[in-house]
């Protein structure tokens, strides 16, 4: 039997030396840039860009940056996601000078089709989440119960079930308000 050599401590040392290295080359690499800058040009044409290098330099001084932090990954925004549309507010016009109002309707059934389509959207987005949630904590589609769902995931789901009986409702008055406009 043929006795097996052991590496010499310069090896040894050198191979933690290497391992220590390639431990902490993270830390030395730079963060991540994610800035975006926003210009505009004499033709009012609005440009993005994420390399300030890039903006024509008698635009860099009117430049401004938009996004100094990138968006988080994969989370909707609680802020955001199925929060009731803000209703359309009167729009603060300027009256005509011999005092009369302008003979506006308030809202027109344009407004009225525009709202019942992003409703349908909102509805249909939710619902969609929801299926998606159901179908992780499901026996039958998910057995092991290997799929978790996320604590925020549960908090959206639940603000979701409350709203959409809601939204259900309000959509069908704007349907039917838009339905004797749709039969003649």
């Amino acid at each position: 039997m043929k006795r097996q050599k052991r590496p010499s401590r310069t090896a040894i040392l050198a191979l933690c030396l290497f391992g220590g290295m390639l431990a902490f080359s993270p830390l030395l690499a730079p963060p991540a840039s994610a800035d975006i800058y926003r210009w505009e040009d004499e033709s009012g044409v609005i440009h993005f860009t994420d390399d300030s290098s890039t903006i024509p330099a008698k635009y860099r001084r009117k430049s401004r940056e938009i996004l100094k932090t990138p968006p988080g990954a994969g989370k909707p925004s609680l802020s955001t996601m199925g929060a009731p549309p803000t209703p359309p507010g009167p729009s603060v016009s300027p009256s005509p000078s011999n005092g009369e109002s302008p003979d506006r309707p308030e809202r027109t059934q344009d407004d009225d089709a525009t709202l019942a389509e992003k409703l349908r959207a909102k509805i249909d987005a939710k619902e969609r989440f929801l299926r998606a949630v159901d179908e992780k904590q499901s026996l039958a589609t998910n057995p092991y119960r290997n799929r978790l769902v996320s604590p925020p995931d549960l908090e959206l789901y639940k603000k979701y079930k409350g709203e959409l009986p809601a939204d259900r409702e309000r959509l069908k008055e704007l349907e039917s308000h838009l339905a004797p406009v749709k039969e003649p």
